[in-house]
């Protein structure tokens, strides 16, 4: 049964009032010298630098591993999901696609690549590979977009949302284990995985700016839960860990971590920013359960009046560090260890998380 799509407010903000506010929580980690000089080299005597010619080049996808980052490109009619090593410098081609690559999904486990294919406008194919390039399922859909969401824990389960021309989808459970597609009965084409088997769906009863609740389901059992927090304009989920968002009295964006059994691990403030009738909340990257990256700003407000720059603040068991004073819109993925990470329009900046600083890692041939 197709549904009709509603729009919730998982990516936006909105509270009253908007005063331009200062961050005085986050503070410039200082660097340890010495200990960097043992751990870590600089930036610029490590990474290699990856020739690209634009007429190939496709995407960035992903790092493969803490040394290794996953693109592709397009060569002699072929797709080709490449990994390109930092520290060597050399490339390996690990699967070649005749239909056009989409996207490249790199499971946390670092053993699955998902690639989302096409060759028409009215179907999609999801192929799982392993790292050495075969292939380890494969499934086909009717849509026109489609929406991926896998989970952490298990890669054998995957959400997938199909959207079609009439701003109609249908949300489908994909457990590659038993190779069945089972429709569900969720309302919200965006859900996340929360742990091994639970699905968290955002659920707005009034206006969706105003927040809401998020809810369980349970595909096994087929049973719905609540987590009994409301208000919650903004949530995403890794593994066990679950991020949620709040305002707070003061106007300022309340995150939440807590785990499966509900007790809070951390918790933080920023500032807000609004773009007129909305205040948006930026993605997150995980490094891990109790650690995220997101871009911050420095103070609140109208996002069209700021005059100071987003500044890219790792959160580690609720500590805030400041890693760069002005990151980029745009990309964002951090290394399995959380030391590096790629940023800029076109993923050409890599940031030493402990060294603080940057390189462009990429060089467009002319």
């Amino acid at each position: 049964m197709k549904k009709r799509v509603v729009t919730l407010c998982v990516a936006v903000l909105l509270v009253t009032g908007c005063t331009a506010k200062t961050d005085d929580n986050v503070e410039k980690a200082p660097i340890d010298n010495e200990t960097v000089e043992q751990t870590e080299a600089p930036v610029e005597e490590v990474i290699k630098t990856l020739a690209v010619d634009p007429a190939k080049f496709h995407f960035i996808a992903d790092w493969l591993s803490d040394t290794k980052i996953v693109y592709v490109e397009k060569d002699e009619g072929l797709y080709k999901v490449n990994s390109f090593d930092l520290d060597t410098g050399e490339t390996d081609t690990l699967y070649e696609e005749k239909s056009m690559i989409i996207d490249v999904l790199i499971h946390p486990s670092k053993q699955y690549l998902l690639l989302h294919t096409s060759d028409n406008s009215t179907s999609a194919t999801v192929k799982m590979l392993s790292t050495d390039g075969i292939i380890q399922d494969e499934i086909e859909v009717a849509s026109t977009e489609l929406g991926i969401e896998w989970n952490d824990l298990n890669p054998s389960l995957i959400l997938l949302t199909a959207f079609y021309q009439d701003w109609t989808f249908d949300l489908y459970l994909y457990d590659g284990a038993e190779s069945d597609l089972v429709l569900l009965p969720i309302e919200d084409p965006f859900p996340k995985w929360f742990g091994g088997q639970q699905i968290a769906v955002g659920y707005v009863e009034d206006h969706p700016l105003d927040g809401g609740e998020i809810r369980l389901f349970n595909p096994t059992t087929e049973q719905w839960g609540n987590l009994g927090v409301d208000g919650i304009v903004y949530f995403d989920t890794y593994e066990h860990s679950l991020l949620t968002v709040k305002m707070n009295e003061a106007g300022d964006a309340h995150y939440m971590l807590s785990g499966l059994d509900g007790i809070v691990q951390s918790e933080w403030t920023l500032p807000a920013v609004s773009n007129y009738s909305e205040w948006v909340v930026p993605e997150v990257e995980w490094a891990s359960g109790n650690t995220v990256f997101l871009r911050a700003p420095i103070t609140g407000g109208q996002l069209d009046e700021l005059s100071s720059p987003f500044r890219l603040i790792q959160v580690k068991e609720g500590q805030q560090q400041v890693i760069n004073e002005d990151i980029a819109t745009g990309f964002l993925r951090c290394s399995p260890s959380g030391l590096a990470c790629i940023t800029g329009p076109t993923a050409e900046t890599i940031i030493d998380i402990q060294m603080a600083e940057e390189r462009v890692w990429i060089d467009i041939l002319k």
